[in-house]
Formats: structure tokens, C-alpha cells, sequence
């Protein structure tokens, strides 16, 4: 019981140490971009970033990769952060488990962007191959060392598939919070509240897929690519010139969306759990 008790403790104090280096690095960040120039005149995401764009971006994508590893060493020296990245090697799966992990957000964003598109050409999808190799494949990747390769497994000791999936999806939506804040508050303005609000609901969506996935394949590679898909996919077929109006009203169709999509895939035999669990 002892033994118990204290691996509980130190996988709670990781999981501590973990959270407020991730957090810390990039609001430092912003506050450090806000102090030398002020909040960013319009979306950190655009065709020609700036240089201190560009550093936030940076800080904040690498931050829960960097957390990881010491939070990794921490554990077990050098064998935890070699444990983290070995992760990387295990791609060996069903189809299935690829075609839920790529293929469910740019269909949720091209049927959105479809619809609104009968109301207005500025909905019209775009194709951005740049923006999506760039953007999403580079900073997904390091993203989710820290949130699938290391959060995941640690609240999955204590949580549910879905009670982690919903704990982590919100405290990854407040993690960016800082560097949004200051990329996009003034592009935003008064419908910055709302733009956070759906924001958290689509980022426990996109974490309530790939814990379910990861619950069945221990994969980082998997949440690495459904990541890379969910941001990936944004870049890719929307388009920057949107006003923040237009932009709150097709997130708002692809959260819905999405929502339904989430629950056919959770409730329909098409699941998986019925799927066989990697070995």
C-alpha cells in the first residue's frame, strides 16, 4: 500500500513539474513579445510571419517537448527521456487507426467550409501545401511528445480514457492561452471570448480522438498525426484573408461538426474498441 501510495505521489509531482514548464515557457514568452511591442496587430498564423511571431511560435510549440524530457530525466535519468522518444519508433498499426487520425478533420473543415461556401466565396477552401508542411507536421510533432508521449500515459494511470481526454483537452486549450492572447486578441476584438470558448471545444475534441487512440495503441505517432491533421488541415484549406467574424462563424460549424463526428465514431460499431489492441 505504501509502495502504492508513494508511486502515486511521484507520478503526481511529474506530472506538476511537467504542466508548469509548459505552461511557463510560453508565457513568458508573450509577455516578453507584449513588453517590446505590444499585443500582435493581427493572427500569429499568416502568410509572413514576423520575427517576434515567430519567437513566441517557437517557445510555445517546443515548450511541451522540452517539459517532457525533464520531467522524463526526473523519472529515470536518461533511460525516461529515452523511453519518451522511443516511443517514435511504433507506427505499426491498422489502417483504421491512420484513417482516424488524418482524415477526420479535413473532412469536419472542407464539409464547413462547403456549406458556408453557398453564402459567401470567402469560404471558398484554399490549398496551402506550404503552410501545411510548415505549420503543422513541424510543431504538432514537438507538441505532442509532451501531451501524448508523456501527459497521456501519466493521467491515464489515475483517469479514464475520457476523463484524460477532457481534463487534458481543456488544459491544452488554456496552455495556449498567453500566446493566443497575444496573436490574436486584436484581431479578434470583441469575439475574442467566443474564439477561446470554441477553441477549447475543438482541442477536447481533437484530444478525446487521440487518447481513444492511444488507449488501444500506446502510439505517439498516431497523436502526432492527428494533431498534424487538426492544424495541419486549418492551414491548408482556409483562408487567412477570412474577417474574425467569418472566422468565428466556420469554426463554429466545424466544432459542430466535429462534435458529431466524435460521437458517430464513439457510438458506432465503427470504433476502437472493436478494433484489436496493438500488441
Amino acid at each position: 500500500m505504501a509502495n502504492s501510495r508513494n508511486r502515486a505521489d511521484l507520478v503526481q509531482n511529474s506530472l506538476t513539474l511537467y504542466f508548469t514548464i509548459a505552461f511557463i515557457i510560453p508565457i513568458i514568452a508573450a509577455i516578453i513579445a507584449t513588453l517590446k511591442g505590444g499585443l500582435h496587430p493581427a493572427l500569429v498564423v499568416s502568410a509572413q510571419l514576423s520575427a517576434m511571431a515567430l519567437v513566441v511560435l517557437m517557445a510555445m510549440v517546443h515548450a511541451p517537448a522540452i517539459a517532457a524530457m525533464v520531467a522524463s530525466y526526473k523519472d529515470l535519468r536518461f533511460a525516461g527521456i529515452k523511453n519518451l522518444f522511443r516511443q517514435l519508433k511504433y507506427w505499426e498499426f491498422a489502417v483504421w487507426f491512420y484513417i482516424k487520425a488524418l482524415f477526420i478533420f479535413p473532412v469536419a473543415i472542407l464539409a464547413s467550409l462547403w456549406v458556408l461556401s453557398f453564402f459567401s466565396t470567402s469560404y471558398t477552401p484554399v490549398f496551402s501545401p506550404k503552410m501545411l508542411v510548415i505549420g503543422a507536421l513541424f510543431s504538432a510533432l514537438w507538441e505532442e511528445i509532451g501531451w501524448t508521449g508523456y501527459a497521456t500515459p501519466h493521467l491515464l494511470r489515475k483517469f479514464s480514457p475520457l476523463k484524460t481526454a477532457i481534463l487534458l483537452g481543456i488544459i491544452h486549450a488554456f496552455w495556449h492561452l498567453a500566446a493566443d492572447y497575444w496573436g490574436s486578441a486584436a484581431f479578434y476584438g470583441n469575439l475574442y471570448v467566443i474564439h477561446f470558448l470554441l477553441w477549447v471545444v475543438g482541442l477536447t475534441l481533437l484530444r478525446i480522438l487521440i487518447v481513444q487512440i492511444y488507449s488501444r495503441t500506446r502510439s505517439l505517432v498516431l497523436g502526432w498525426l492527428a494533431h498534424a491533421s487538426f492544424t495541419g488541415s486549418q492551414l491548408w484549406f482556409v483562408s487567412l484573408t477570412l474577417t474574425s467574424t467569418e472566422t468565428v462563424i466556420w469554426y463554429t460549424l466545424f466544432v459542430f461538426l466535429l462534435l458529431l463526428l466524435v460521437i458517430f465514431l464513439s457510438t458506432s460499431k465503427i470504433t476502437l474498441s472493436s478494433q484489436k489492441k496493438a500488441e
